[in-house]
């Protein structure tokens, strides 16, 4: 049986393998970390969770991403989902930093938001944390 520790570490290996993949490909999405702020994914599912931090660099410089375990309780944005979910939300296209709705993944993702199968926290008053976090983790 695993621990649950190693499976919070799973997730977050996952989710930083993801972040480090993004960043190498493309150095200039560094530069859309703005602002000092928090994402958490949860995995409704596997009962699991991430933070996501963005730290700002200096006014030329990058800005560094941190991945812990765990749900940060004063993270702006938190995304409830089923672990499947949360992988279809890196594979959407995006337009506008948000799902593409002029695409058939970006409209099922919408679909599953209006269906409440993915819950975004702090998605009307953080919007730009959401854009900006869906650019950074997007796979496309």
């Amino acid at each position: 049986m695993t621990e649950p520790a190693s499976e919070h570490a799973g997730l977050r290996e996952l989710v930083e393998g993801l972040l480090e993949a993004n960043l190498a490909r493309e150095p200039d999405r560094a530069y859309l970390i703005t602002r000092r702020e928090a994402v958490a994914l949860l995995a409704t599912d596997a009962g699991l969770a991430v933070t996501i931090q963005l730290m700002p660099g200096a006014p030329s410089a990058p800005g560094t991403v941190l991945v812990h375990d765990g749900e940060d309780p004063w993270a702006e944005v938190v995304v409830h989902a089923a672990s499947v979910g949360l992988l279809e939300l890196a594979a959407t296209p995006l337009r506008l930093g948000l799902p593409d709705v002029l695409h058939p993944d970006g409209r099922d993702v919408v679909r599953d938001l209006l269906a409440g199968r993915i819950r975004v926290q702090g998605l009307a008053r953080h919007l730009g944390a959401v854009r900006r976090i869906s650019r950074l983790l997007s796979a496309r």
